[in-house]
């Protein structure tokens, strides 16, 4: 199932994981209960591999039972492969498995046949600065549609009499800034600083000062909309994703058809940390948040883009009768349905019914993935027990699927499904089977995308739960914009920027046309002024305002009508004979007179 990938995909994950702070603390994602709502925490199943993967294999015990009721270990791979006696095996449901493989092809099964390249689609593979890898999934139509709504909510915040700058009405230009200053936050590591802290001068500087004042960007936060308030309560009723479900649905087409993911992909859930009041609010208690809002997602294994995602709204997902499982598995999966991949998931996701079924049309995809110890199709007899040997695994057969029972120490199990119609195969060098070396290859796909969008996060303490969202989304935009940037430079033999100096100058790039656009007001602070010309210093309303482009002035003359003791000088003449005139012998004339 592995295979070798090309060297431009192996430098663009080490960019894409290139460590720039302290390590990131993940948790076992196999351990978590994805279905507590609120603080209900259910049981937790015991076959954790996260935890199985990290710990050495104990040595295998050599004097093993060997009598014909008992399972006989095979002398051709030192003993780490256990075959069951019996011909076949028999779950609790009266499901069948085979402990024999049967015939296998000499040619790959055509299920496993994957002809895509990995990359930006065409549109995007011209892109080679930061503020156009952004844009195309922050478009202008995303922005405008926020813009709108946003100002419905300010004339309603606003007082009559108020005219100042702080109150007044945004637009596109300003709210792209406003987007530049979370992305300089999410680059700095900012983000967790109060606004005093984050525009004092003495404490972060004059960045953010230059692009926004304080009050305004407190403002612009507190009004920030995506959607019609007035008919929300109406929409909640229906839908209660509606504050923000227009918004999120024009990202997501974007992130779709901007880019073409390898063979192999990842599904897991990302947990956006929120702790206010939220209809679909759970409770993860081994993720680093615990509180927060669940999507589930599917990225490339390679190059961890996030190419689709659903968020979970609790009991008002419409599976149209299928379990949630299998439900979102083939909803995010419907970009890449036909097309023979191959998809590595947690036991959430996986059974035996959603690998049977992913196997048909339209669908023609495999999965690898763990699988929870108390489903039914599991066999006693792959189940532990004291006789059995630590390292040693257990396989079973029904058609395409292989199920792999793995005993990596005393009192735990390990149960992982593949639909890709493999042998058993056990690694000589490592000790364990093909199957979980592969999914350890894969798995990390969102959980290393993940990761990314918390190293370098714009999200603020909030108490509305669209705006947790509306940062999620930018954290997205930030790691795929990079994901595209790198392959383009990469693509042309060229070093692409890393990742903290690509967001800092895309901060520059979002905020430069609302400086230069301060730059006009003719009161603007001397200060100020210069702080925003040396961040932009080559912009050509700064060498406007340096004198650059203005016309010389004038040269100063004495006055024709004053005494030539009281050397009087001036600048304006007469405009029939052009002589110099001071202010004492100017004629100041109506246009009626003239």
């Amino acid at each position: 199932m592995t295979s070798s990938r090309p060297l431009k995909e192996l430098e663009i994950e080490n960019l894409l994981l290139e460590e720039e702070s302290e390590t990131f603390d993940a948790c076992s994602e196999d351990e978590e209960d994805h279905l507590s709502v609120d603080d209900v925490q259910s049981d937790y199943e015991d076959d954790l591999v996260d935890e199985i993967i990290s710990e050495e294999v104990a040595e295998v015990s050599e004097n093993i039972p060997n009598n014909n009721k008992e399972p006989r270990p095979s002398t051709s791979t030192t003993n780490r492969i256990i075959i069951l006696p019996q011909r076949s095996v028999k779950g609790k449901n009266n499901h069948c498995w085979s402990t024999v493989k049967g015939r296998t092809q000499t040619r790959t099964a055509a299920i496993n046949i994957v002809r895509v390249v990995r990359g930006p689609t065409r549109m995007c593979r011209n892109l080679f600065q930061p503020l156009l890898c952004f844009g195309i999934f922050f478009t202008d139509e995303i922005i405008e549609e926020i813009v709108t709504w946003t100002n419905v909510e300010i004339s309603q915040k606003r007082n009559l009499n108020d005219v100042s700058a702080t109150f007044r009405d945004t637009n596109f230009v300003e709210m792209k800034a406003f987007i530049g200053i979370l992305t300089l936050t999410a680059a700095m590591k900012d983000n967790h600083l109060t606004t005093i802290e984050l525009f004092d001068i003495s404490f972060s500087g004059t960045r953010y000062v230059s692009i926004m004042s304080r009050d305004r960007f407190v403002f612009l936060l507190a009004c920030l909309r995506f959607d019609d308030k007035s008919i929300r309560l109406t929409n909640r009723s229906l839908d209660v994703f509606a504050p923000i479900k227009k918004v999120w649905n024009l990202f997501i087409t974007q992130c779709r058809i901007n880019y073409t993911p390898g063979s192999y992909v990842t599904v897991d859930e990302q947990l956006l940390g929120f702790r206010g009041r939220c209809p679909f609010r759970i409770y993860i208690p081994n993720k680093p948040s615990k509180y927060g809002l669940k999507i589930p997602m599917i990225c490339d294994s390679s190059t961890k883009y996030m190419f689709d995602a659903i968020p979970y709204i609790g009991k008002g997902t419409e599976t149209n009768g299928l379990p949630l499982g299998e439900y979102f598995m083939k909803e995010l999966s419907k970009s890449i349905h036909g097309s023979c991949r191959n998809i590595t998931c947690d036991n959430w996701f996986t059974s035996i019914p959603i690998a049977k079924s992913l196997l048909k049309e339209p669908f023609k995809l495999t999965i690898v993935g763990t699988i929870r110890s108390n489903k039914r199709e599991i066999p006693e007899e792959l189940k532990n027990s004291k006789q059995r040997a630590i390292g040693t695994s257990m396989f079973c057969y029904d058609g395409p699927l292989t199920l792999l029972s793995y005993k990596p120490k005393p009192s735990k199990m390990v149960y992982l499904l593949s639909s890709c119609d493999e042998d058993g195969v056990v690694k000589s060098s490592s000790g364990k089977p093909d199957m979980i070396e592969f999914y350890n290859q894969t798995k990390g796909g969102v959980d290393s995308f993940d990761q990314m969008c918390t190293q370098m996060s714009c999200s603020r303490k909030t108490n509305r739960w669209p705006m947790a969202l509306f940062y999620g989304m930018l954290n997205i935009a930030f790691v795929n914009s990079y994901v595209i940037y790198c392959h383009n430079m990469q693509s042309k033999n060229e070093k692409p920027l890393n990742r903290r100096a690509f967001m800092k100058q895309l901060s520059t790039d979002l905020a430069k046309p609302w400086m230069e656009k301060r730059l006009e007001i003719p009161n603007l602070s001397r200060k100020l002024r210069e702080n925003i010309q040396n961040i932009i210093p080559n912009s050509s309303v700064t060498n406007l305002v340096q004198g650059k482009d203005e016309p010389p002035a004038k040269k100063r003359k004495y006055c024709a009508f004053c005494p030539w003791k009281l050397r009087r000088k001036t600048q304006a003449e007469c405009n029939k004979c052009k002589k110099p005139v001071c202010g004492e012998h100017k004629i100041l004339t109506c246009l009626d007179c003239k």
